[in-house]
């Protein structure tokens, strides 16, 4: 793709968009920014806040970004360590244009860092295909528990608060959504946890890496030395 080089990397794009945050607190209104130049999609609690730290942010390098079906306002962005940010806009035309903005970032960093890798010993070979899919593989399934949560949570408060029958207010069931909630919650931090070793461990394997070659480098530099001596 073509963006332009130095102009594209120039255009920040910023503006409100709605973001699903969890089960619990549901879609939140957050300020976010794309920086081309740095390859990331950064998110603040509003546009005042945007001289501070973020809130979060993700790499765009090797990131998927996808229209969703069940309107024309949404859509997500998977990095490659499987976070995923869900994301509203105003309109499908706001949303088309956040989509061509990421894409476009995702694809110049993605073909700019396989470059880099493959100039310094294929380093890149160190961030394993199979963790990336196990993660997408986990994002997609507490997608779906979540969906199921929600779906159950409705089912519960359109029952009758009152009658002979089942009841919204039935502490059986009030158990039951309270102890899903939690649950819900706790997969989550799971896998907040998992996506931070995802991310150390290829970084300990480079590092290792580039040490051996270091160290192989030497040792046959310093046996050519002694045996020319």
């Amino acid at each position: 793709m073509d963006t332009g080089g130095i102009d594209f990397l120039s255009q920040i794009q910023e503006g409100q968009l709605y973001k699903y945050t969890n089960v619990v607190k549901g879609w939140q209104h957050r300020w976010f920014i794309v920086d081309p130049r740095e390859g990331t999609l950064s998110y603040f609690l509003s546009e005042n806040d945007t001289k501070q730290q973020p809130r979060g942010f993700i790499f765009l390098e090797s990131a998927v970004v996808s229209p969703s079906d069940e309107d024309s306002n949404t859509f997500s962005v998977n990095s490659w360590n499987g976070e995923c940010y869900k994301l509203r806009a105003v309109d499908a035309r706001a949303r088309q244009d956040w989509v061509n903005r990421l894409r476009a970032a995702a694809e110049y960093h993605s073909q700019k860092n396989v470059q880099k890798y493959s100039r310094t010993n294929n380093v890149y070979d160190f961030c394993p295909s199979g963790v990336k899919r196990s993660l997408a593989n986990a994002r997609q399934y507490l997608s779906q528990a979540e969906n199921n949560f929600i779906d159950m949570a409705r089912v519960i408060e359109k029952l009758p608060s009152q009658g002979p029958r089942l009841r919204n207010t039935d502490p059986d069931l009030l158990i039951i959504k309270a102890t899903s909630q939690s649950m819900m919650c706790a997969l989550e931090n799971c896998y907040k946890i998992l996506q931070h070793s995802s991310i150390e461990q290829p970084i300990i394997r480079t590092y290792s890496f580039l040490n051996s070659k270091q160290s192989s480098t030497t040792h046959s530099k310093r046996k050519s030395h002694t045996t020319s001596t």
